[in-house]
């Protein structure tokens, strides 16, 4: 149930600003929520870092980062300040989390880094756009070289490879592609 709210945020947040295209212009989002986004040197083993006082935020992202990886941190700390907004709190996010699973997943123990990362897959990635462009394009999920599917979508979106994996497989569009 809180997979559809996630899914149903973003896409509203998407249609509010008129985003219809990927790759999804995600600082621009940010700025039109009110969120100031800056380079900040996190260390080795942070990703993002998502400052919220008296209700404005500041994301804070590592620029040694690959350019998807920053995208997806700002997609993520942008999910925390929808999802998670408190009048005074930081979220500090590290390389350790996954895209939906980690080993402390199914224990429910960092649930708002789930949906954190479920906000930042369903903003970069949104279901409607991604399952138009699969039909577009007619992939076949069983092609690799040049024609991989996955990795033309992933440049598409401006994603990872496997960001791209794990949203496709969360939606079940390898299963469902036969009949997209």
């Amino acid at each position: 149930m809180i997979s559809k709210f996630i899914e149903t945020r973003a896409s509203e947040i998407l249609s509010e600003m008129k985003i219809r295209l990927a790759p999804i212009n995600v600082e621009k989002i940010a700025k039109k929520l009110g969120l100031t986004v800056m380079e900040f040197d996190l260390g080795s083993n942070v990703s993002g870092v998502l400052y919220i006082q008296n209700g404005k935020g500041t994301i804070g992202f590592n620029p040694k980062e690959s350019p998807v990886r920053r995208r997806f941190t700002i997609a993520h700390e942008i999910g925390h300040f929808v999802l998670h907004k408190l009048n005074n709190d930081m979220f500090v996010d590290t390389k350790e989390f996954k895209l939906f699973r980690n080993e402390n997943s199914s224990t429910g123990e960092n649930k708002m880094e789930m949906e954190a990362n479920a906000f930042a897959a369903a903003l970069l990635m949104p279901k409607d756009l991604l399952i138009s462009e699969i039909k577009n394009h007619k992939f076949d999920f069983t092609e690799e070289g040049e024609n991989d599917p996955i990795s033309n979508l992933s440049k598409k979106f401006e994603v990872s490879v496997t960001a791209m994996t794990y949203r496709i497989d969360n939606l079940n569009l390898f299963t469902r592609q036969k009949s997209i």
